[in-house]
């Protein structure tokens, strides 16, 4: 089987970094594309600028990296840089990039990927979907050409933003809105069964000699662990086997000022799917499994 040809939209971010990483690990599985970047976590300017320190610490510098929207389309910037750091990637130890970021602005981008691909390309937005939601205001007809969009976001149960509200939906719930109503097949990791996912440090350290991208994750886990939001969603790329998926629907709360950013997920029928429970203890070993291919070859 060839691999699925995927981009990342993101916002690093430590657990984009993850994320990503874990993608890089698994070539004969997943074939990165190319990133796009939005503001997030921490501005856009760090975002891009972390998502080009990413790849070059994966070994594929040739990965393109393009700088994308740099505020919510309708409200103002909401920002939770206690969890990520001021810069995104602190602590983590990556040099800095290397290489600049493609001109092009990431919706241009998108849209020049999906028109010139031989197949529809599958994209994995573990950021605020202002990109994809702009994307498709400007060029709706090139749904179709979205084989699958996985995104991280939303919440069945509480938020982390408050009682009702995700951080990757709040940040731009206008956009996550528009995003779910359009004819593009989405499956939704949400809170509920991520916010678990939360090995304990040796896990971390364990990895600690899988190269730059071993090293970077359990320094950033060792200055401030964080569960694995984003990964899953690469994990259910790689091992859909290891999660339980329903059928549903969703809406987001973009009018009621208190449940501002609420995902109001119907399960049952619909058009997109959401994660209902996965093996995590499966999940973590193969974790570490693909990620072994970082470490330097043994000396003889």
């Amino acid at each position: 089987m060839q691999p699925v040809q995927v981009i990342f939209d993101c916002d690093p971010g430590k657990d984009d970094a993850f994320a990503i990483f874990l993608a890089l690990a698994c070539p004969q599985a997943l074939s990165v594309v190319a990133l796009t970047a939005v503001e997030g976590n921490v501005p856009v300017a760090y975002t891009t600028s972390n998502a080009r320190r990413i790849v070059e610490a994966a070994g594929r510098p040739e990965i393109p990296v393009y700088r994308g929207c740099a505020r919510p389309m309708l409200r103002p910037l909401l920002r939770k840089e206690q969890v990520q750091g001021a810069g995104g990637l602190d602590a983590s130890g990556l040099p800095p990039q290397a290489d600049p970021e493609r001109p092009k602005h990431a919706i241009s981008a998108l849209i020049g990927l999906l028109e010139g691909a031989a197949e529809p390309l599958t994209i994995a937005a573990i950021g605020p979907l202002t990109n994809i939601a702009m994307l498709l205001i400007a060029r709706p007809d090139l749904a179709g050409r979205i084989a699958h969009l996985y995104v991280m976001g939303g919440s069945e149960g509480p938020g982390n933003m408050g009682p009702y509200a995700e951080y990757n939906i709040l940040i731009d719930p206008h956009a996550a809105a528009s995003v779910f109503a359009m004819d593009v097949p989405a499956t939704l990791v949400t809170l509920d069964h991520t916010r678990d996912l939360r090995p304990p440090m040796a896990w971390f350290e364990s990895m600690a000699g899988f190269g730059a991208p071993g090293r970077a994750l359990a320094a950033m886990w060792r200055a401030q662990p964080i569960a694995l939001y984003d990964v899953a969603v690469t994990g259910l790329m790689l091992w859909p086997e290891l999660f339980e998926t329903q059928p549903c629907s969703v809406a987001v709360e973009t009018c009621d000022t208190e449940r501002m950013g609420q995902t109001r997920i119907a399960r049952g029928e619909g058009p997109c799917r959401i994660v209902t429970g996965l093996d995590a203890e499966t999940f973590y070993r193969r974790i570490v499994e693909a990620m072994a291919c970082y470490a330097a070859p043994s000396s003889n």
